[in-house]
């Protein structure tokens, strides 16, 4: 009889080893580069208490990992200089030390290790933005897009987006008058898998 369990724990003891083992773990985190001609940032900001106005970045580059309805990272760095509202004269005052501060702080960057898969097409980042030489800790509302082929290469989008306030990261010009301090970022990002 002994003998029997023994024999039994043995191999009880054996299943859980196999099932824990690093050969038969979770599925691994996908890495994917940002592809900057199939992705956007947009800035949104009232105006005169009367209108919303949207703006943009043109230039973007990062990557983001992502496991499979799981976890995640993601890393996007903006280039400050890039901001594009339609309007030349506009976009140099945005470049200046009244907002963006360019020659000063050159990039704008969002760093999140904790990507996390809130079921269906939903996901959260936790994460570190960078503007205008601030640091503030941010939840970014994500949504996955869909997947897709790009002439053999598999790519995967989202959409996030949060609000801050650019009170926060010591941009005030404008506050109580004609701009308001609460800002809309939409990030929508494309990215590449990388093998």
């Amino acid at each position: 009889m002994r003998l029997g369990i023994s024999f039994l724990s043995v191999a009880v003891l054996g299943a859980v080893v196999f099932l824990a083992s690093p050969s038969d773990s979770l599925p691994e985190a996908e890495a994917y580069k940002i592809d900057p001609v199939h992705s956007t940032v947009i800035f949104r900001i009232n105006h005169l208490g009367a209108s919303n106005f949207y703006g943009r970045f043109n230039g973007i580059a990062g990557d983001f990992t992502l496991v499979e309805g799981g976890t995640g990272s993601v890393s996007v760095t903006i280039d400050a200089k890039s901001v594009d509202t339609a309007h030349d004269k506009r976009d140099e005052h945005l470049r200046s030390p009244d907002f963006f501060s360019v020659e000063e702080f050159p990039e704008i960057t969002f760093k999140s290790d904790a990507l996390k898969h809130m079921g269906g097409p939903k996901y959260e980042a936790k994460g570190t933005l960078t503007l205008h030489g601030v640091s503030k800790e941010v939840t970014v509302a994500v949504e996955r897009i869909g997947n897709g082929d790009a002439r053999g290469t598999p790519v995967t989008g989202f959409e996030g987006t949060v609000t801050i306030k650019r009170s926060d990261f010591g941009m005030k010009y404008g506050l109580g008058g004609p701009l308001g301090d609460e800002v809309r970022l939409i990030l929508a990002v494309e990215g590449q898998k990388q093998k």
